[in-house]
């Protein structure tokens, strides 16, 4: 009798525990899951063509030369070169909501990402020589 008991027991028990483990699955938030929205890449560091800067919720790093910007804020480099990170003064374009703000005489900084490309080896060669 005790057996059976203790049988019933540790059935219920391990039902119990499967089924909270399987909703703990069901049930987790999105937030707390981590997305790891930074910076991937060093400032001189060789990247390729394709390759992902940043991945950002928000314009932390706005995308400069040889770079590309997706939907979801995410930068990727155009070309292979080496990554340049750079703080400039922001020169908007007529129809943003900046442009009035700047040409007022404020001076308003952000933060870009270029891929500087390596210099091209000269093939130049005399016409005698060819």
């Amino acid at each position: 009798m005790f057996a059976l008991k203790t049988l019933a027991n540790l059935c219920t028990t391990q039902s119990t525990l499967q089924h909270s483990i399987r909703t703990a699955k069901v049930f987790k938030p999105n937030l707390l899951l981590s997305k790891h929205r930074n910076i991937k890449v060093q400032d001189g560091q060789w990247v390729e063509k394709d390759t992902v800067l940043t991945l950002q919720n928000n314009l932390v790093l706005y995308p400069g030369e040889n770079t590309s910007i997706a939907h979801d804020y995410t930068i990727r480099a155009n070309v292979p070169g080496f990554v340049v990170l750079t703080t400039e003064s922001v020169k908007p374009y007529p129809h943003s909501p900046l442009y009035r703000y700047v040409n007022s005489g404020n001076d308003v900084k952000r933060n870009f990402i270029h891929i500087v490309p390596p210099r091209r080896q000269a093939a130049f060669r005399l016409v005698d020589q060819l």
